[in-house]
């Protein structure tokens, strides 16, 4: 089992942001099961699921991938993720 540990900073409305992420998620054929302050999620990918879970904390979202394929980077998880979410990558 890998895990991953990130924050994305949000600056959307939360309520906005986990719709998003749900009908994201839903789309792709995963699970969401969720609110504006937890939840968990899990995701198929062609190499195997990803799963995790998520907490809101005041200007950000916590995230824990619990169990992910070894062959995906916890960054490309990052990455999709913020894509589901609607959030610009900041480059700086």
């Amino acid at each position: 089992m890998s895990t991953c540990n990130f924050i994305i900073k949000q600056e959307q409305a939360i309520e906005q942001l986990i719709e998003k992420a749900k009908n994201a998620i839903l789309n792709a054929k995963g699970e969401f099961e969720g609110n504006t302050e937890k939840g968990i999620f899990k995701i198929p990918t062609p190499v195997g699921k990803i799963e995790g879970k998520y907490m809101v904390q005041s200007d950000s979202i916590a995230f824990e991938i619990t169990d992910k394929p070894m062959i995906l980077s916890c960054y490309r998880i990052e990455d999709e993720l913020k894509k589901y979410l609607g959030v610009e990558d900041k480059k700086s």
